[in-house]
């Protein structure tokens, strides 16, 4: 009995290698049978302003963050599994990721106050920067490199090796978040380069006057306003130096939160990656707390420097995640090996 069970397992699963290689196939071409997949829902509607509406019910899959040097490791998030789901729907794609932070870095680079006197005098600080999430899309015309962030960022800092493209959305918890944006990028063989913008549609800006070493902007309310997030469309008409406590804090970005809007979307393909977020701190243990982030972008957006994802039956990805980087610094984060995502399953 045993020497007829192990050749018909053996061709069973030779078989069923075969079949799973095919439905990676789509239009990319994939030879190689990968194990992990995140299989689009079609039939389920995300919001686009509360990250747990429309997905109950929709498949998740864990994938794995941080489980080798080879895709990096962040010492404070270190290997975990991300919780995925994928929903295409009215041309859209629409993608849940959930990870584990024991902290919700939300103050990168704000200013400090040096003074004890009531006077302000402000440094831009680094000692505290912000949580990031990355999705780096393969292009279909990037060889056998696809989305492999390993020969992208790790070898060749952060450029293609493919000969092709890779579409990347970054989501910045500091920056882009208070936007509910992420910011796109599109790397080819020369680098990593940022999509193309219309004139002023900065989601965010450096509150900083290098001229004078005092913020640009401060809130309306002045030294009673303690938020990390600074709204242009909140700020007074100039900085006002009194009144200050020692230590007090300004944000070190001013926000456009207007930016968000269908128009300035279409026409600046840095900005048209929707990315709503929320950090869950609830109960007593912090190693349970997490960052839910919903990105949602049209499967084709018309830009050049966007891969065309309706053209893709699949595409490979890889994701990452980073905790409290500042600005000036290459990023320490937990990356994923690459793995397929099924839009047309």
């Amino acid at each position: 009995m045993k020497k007829i069970f192990i050749p018909i397992f053996a061709l069973l699963l030779v078989l069923f290698v075969a079949c799973s290689d095919s439905d990676d196939n789509g239009t990319n071409g994939n030879e190689e049978p990968e194990v992990v997949r995140v299989v689009a829902d079609t039939l389920a509607q995300p919001s686009t302003s509360d990250v747990n509406v429309g997905w109950a019910g929709v498949d998740s899959t864990e994938v794995e963050i941080g489980g080798s040097q080879t895709y990096g490791v962040n010492p404070n998030l270190s290997n975990q599994d991300v919780i995925l789901s994928a929903v295409v729907r009215d041309n859209t794609l629409y993608l849940r990721a959930k990870w584990h932070d024991a902290t919700a870095n939300i103050w990168g680079n704000y200013l400090r106050n040096l003074n004890d006197d009531g006077t302000g005098n402000f440094e831009q600080n680094v000692f505290e920067g912000e949580d990031m999430f990355f999705v780096l899309f393969g292009g279909a015309n990037n060889g056998t490199e696809r989305a492999d962030c390993a020969t992208m960022c790790h070898v060749t800092e952060h450029h293609t090796t493919g000969g092709g493209n890779a579409d990347v959305w970054k989501w910045m918890a500091t920056r882009t978040a208070p936007g509910l944006l992420a910011e796109d990028e599109f790397w080819g063989a020369s680098g990593r380069d940022l999509d193309a913008i219309q004139v002023n549609t900065y989601v965010y800006r450096t509150n900083w006057d290098g001229n004078f070493s005092q913020p640009k902007w401060m809130h309306s309310t002045g030294t009673a306003y303690t938020e990390p997030y600074l709204y242009l469309s909140d700020t007074a008409n100039e900085y006002m130096p009194l009144g200050w406590t020692y230590n007090a804090r300004i944000p070190g970005y001013g926000i456009d939160g207007g930016i968000h809007d269908a128009l300035s979307r279409t026409m600046s393909s840095r900005w048209d990656v929707i990315a709503i977020s929320e950090f869950d701190s609830t109960g007593a243990d912090m190693s349970a707390w997490t960052w839910t982030v919903v990105f949602a972008r049209a499967l084709n957006t018309g830009h050049a420097d966007d891969i065309d994802l309706s053209a893709m039956d699949s595409v490979q990805v890889t994701i990452a995640a980073t905790h409290n980087d500042p600005e000036s610094s290459t990023p320490a984060h937990s990356g994923s090996e690459p793995f397929w995502l099924i839009l047309n399953p």
